[in-house]
């Protein structure tokens, strides 16, 4: 096992847990581990947004086309947008399910 001796006010003394000066091999370890963990938890949280996002906006997209101060005609013409926008959308909300579904097994 190798050590690692610190410098005074070195950045890696946060992973001297046992407060000896010296940073193990099974400290830096740990604290790559500790590391890895909180950004997947991170990145598992953004996706949760993302998917969010994707919900509500189709509903308040879905909404907004039946207020009375959007025509018929501008439904018409932005009739191929529409369908892409909410087919992009459903395709961020299954693919999240998919992939938590498949992560969780």
């Amino acid at each position: 096992m190798n050590a690692k001796t610190l410098e005074t006010n070195s950045a890696y003394a946060k992973f001297d847990v046992d407060g000896d000066g010296v940073v193990t091999d099974t400290e830096m370890a740990n604290a790559e581990r500790m590391l890895e963990s909180e950004n997947k938890d991170k990145k598992e949280d953004q996706l949760r947004q993302m998917a969010w996002v994707a919900m509500l906006s189709m509903v308040g997209f879905t909404i907004m086309l039946f207020l009375p101060f959007i025509t018929i005609d501008r439904l018409t013409a932005l009739d191929n947008i529409l369908s892409m926008f909410y087919i992009a959308q459903a395709g961020t909300v299954a693919t999240f399910f998919g992939a938590s579904a498949y992560m969780s097994k």
